[in-house]
């Protein structure tokens, strides 16, 4: 299974824990690490020249070998533009959670640097009630949503 060819439900099915296949599109594949899972990855250079893997999702409902040549072929577009899909990813893991931003805005707030329409610093018993809110309400509802880079 060395050469390249379309991957086909058949070698998915046949992969052995470590074996990688590769497909007809440059740096398409399908592996399998040591469970029964497998996955399909891309690996691309960046304009830079920094290779890099990506991992389009496991094999199964929605991803079979077709649906994932075709994201790949996808993703290999938006490289050739200029995009790095794998740094997107890095990016959306070290954003800011929705808790962290509520943290500063409430020292903001504390600090007199969160104003009101008058252009006034928040009253105590506003800070007090925004507190609340965010405590009781955004915190345990949204608070581990990371904001949007």
């Amino acid at each position: 299974m060395s050469d390249r060819h379309r991957i086909g439900l058949r070698d998915v099915r046949a992969l052995r824990p470590g074996e990688i296949i590769w497909d007809t599109v440059p740096g398409f594949g399908a592996r399998r690490q040591k469970s029964a899972a497998v996955g399909y990855f891309l690996k691309y250079r960046t304009k830079e020249g920094r290779q890099r893997w990506h991992t389009i999702g496991r094999h199964g409902a929605p991803w079979t070998p077709e649906t994932a040549r075709e994201e790949a072929i996808r993703i290999l577009g938006g490289v050739v533009g200029g995009a790095d899909p794998a740094a997107e990813k890095i990016a959306t893991r070290k954003a800011k959670t929705v808790a962290e931003l509520c943290d500063l805005y409430l020292a903001d707030a504390e600090a007199g640097r969160v104003l009101t329409r008058n252009g006034d610093a928040k009253k105590a018993s506003t800070l007090l009630i925004d507190k609340g809110r965010v405590e009781r309400h955004i915190k345990p509802l949204l608070g581990s949503i990371a904001s949007p880079p």
